[in-house]
């Protein structure tokens, strides 16, 4: 073999693009070019572009900006990623011409994660980020951390995007209104977290949408109209919302904030594939049946804390799954025992006690979680029970002694399984 041959480059250029592909950076791919002239521009059919910062290298913006010139007279780029995830003080109107780059040349996927922004003197609140309509983008997450402003433009659809995420600071209402309604039409899964530049209305209406997460600050109304909607998460609530939605199946409200006369379910089924819920459980009542009921219980200290806490659960909707997180605090035992005098059709229990700390201030003897009605377990058929997971996140919890697991065992039926673990090392470790 003659070593001073170079018999790599004599391979066809299917096959060195196929070795330049698992290379999966196109950062490294472009470096071949050093190799020869062959090379220079071997690399710029790749499926898509990889970039993402290199340690220490302050010409990051330099190598994004060089790669996507080399891939200007690519037709059709099967997906973009740009990461920089250190550092800051990036212009918008740089990060503005690799989006235009993105809607005349990607036909995948186009993922940008960016850190803080340029910011033109202390009067600029955010840095404006235009965000064109890319029509052959199919999804598309925005990932912008510091004082960025999303702002799309108006004109021009995303005829293939099925999945948008933006995480940013601001976005204004009525533009997103317009994205959302009018320049996607095959929009399925959406995913907002950010502020309102100023407080107003949001409306999603939407023939293709299946699920949304929503948490946006200072939205005044929220109004869903989506015949396909199946899964429904809030992590911040509007102050009011109008939710038509005949196909929900899914509804996570983990927001503390939920009120009935403001927050209305106009077109819903009566029944839920999993209800999840966060300290307010009054939604409950808008459901007959749960296959799985989460519920996140806070009671507050007191008898009026304990008395509202009764009355919100007094009936659950039938489930066959219950998961129940609680703090080890007031109210824990008479609690559980007034909640699972609504489990007779329940196959499984799960069970979470968690607290930073363990309640030093016992309940004054007249608060109903004291008195001996609350703690009696005769009147509770849990005939359908089939398995019970007892897990504890404590500081400083109770000893869980053989003889405590015992004692709770013998509270079930014999054909029902009982799990305990603890936290130990951040991994779940099983008692036996």
């Amino acid at each position: 073999m003659d070593a001073g041959k170079d018999h790599i480059s004599e391979l066809p250029d299917e096959l060195l693009n196929a070795i330049l592909v698992r290379l999966r950076s196109t950062r490294a791919a472009a470096r071949t070019g050093a190799l020869s002239r062959r090379w220079h521009h071997l690399w710029t059919p790749l499926p898509g572009l990889f970039l993402s910062e290199g340690p220490r290298d302050a010409a990051f913006l330099d190598t994004v900006d060089a790669a996507l010139a080399a891939c200007d007279s690519v037709p059709a780029l099967k997906g973009l990623t740009v990461v920089l995830s250190r550092g800051g003080g990036i212009p918008a109107e740089r990060v503005a011409v690799w989006l235009r780059f993105a809607s005349e040349h990607v036909v995948g996927p186009l993922f940008l994660l960016l850190p803080t922004p340029e910011l033109d003197g202390e009067e600029e609140a955010a840095a404006v980020l235009d965000f064109p309509a890319c029509e052959g983008v199919t999804r598309v997450e925005l990932s912008l951390h510091g004082p960025w402003r999303v702002r799309p433009l108006p004109s021009g659809l995303f005829r293939a995007l099925t999945d948008l995420t933006i995480v940013c600071e601001y976005m204004d209402g009525s533009e997103l209104t317009a994205l959302v309604c009018k320049q996607c039409p095959r929009l399925t899964h959406l995913k907002l977290y950010f502020m309102l530049a100023n407080a107003s209305d949001i409306s999603i209406r939407s023939d293709s949408l299946q699920s949304l997460s929503f948490s946006v600050c200072k939205a005044w109304l929220l109004e869903i109209v989506a015949p396909r909607l199946e899964k429904l998460s809030i992590s911040i609530s509007p102050d009011e919302a109008q939710i038509t939605a005949p196909k929900l199946l899914e509804i996570v409200w983990a927001d503390g904030n939920y009120d009935p006369r403001h927050h209305r379910f106009d077109d819903v089924g009566r029944r839920l594939r999993l209800l999840e819920l966060g300290q307010i459980m009054s939604l409950m009542q808008k459901f007959d049946e749960v296959d799985e009921l989460k519920l996140g219980i806070y009671i507050p200290q007191g008898i009026p804390g304990y008395e509202s806490f009764l009355n919100e659960t007094n009936e659950l909707p039938k489930c066959k799954i219950l998961s129940i997180s609680l703090p080890w605090r007031h109210g824990l035992v008479p609690g559980m025992l007034h909640l699972l005098r609504s489990c007779n059709s329940t196959r499984k229990i799960s069970l979470l006690v968690c607290s930073d700390y363990v309640s030093r201030y016992p309940c004054l003897p007249s608060c109903p979680c004291c008195s001996a009605e609350s703690h009696k377990i005769d009147d509770i058929s849990l005939n359908s029970l089939e398995e019970v997971v007892m897990k504890y996140r404590l500081n400083s919890p109770p000893p869980l002694t053989e003889e405590v697991l015992k004692k709770i065992r013998s509270m079930f039926q014999p054909k029902v399984e009982v799990n305990f673990y603890v936290l130990s090392d951040w991994k779940w470790v099983r008692l036996d």
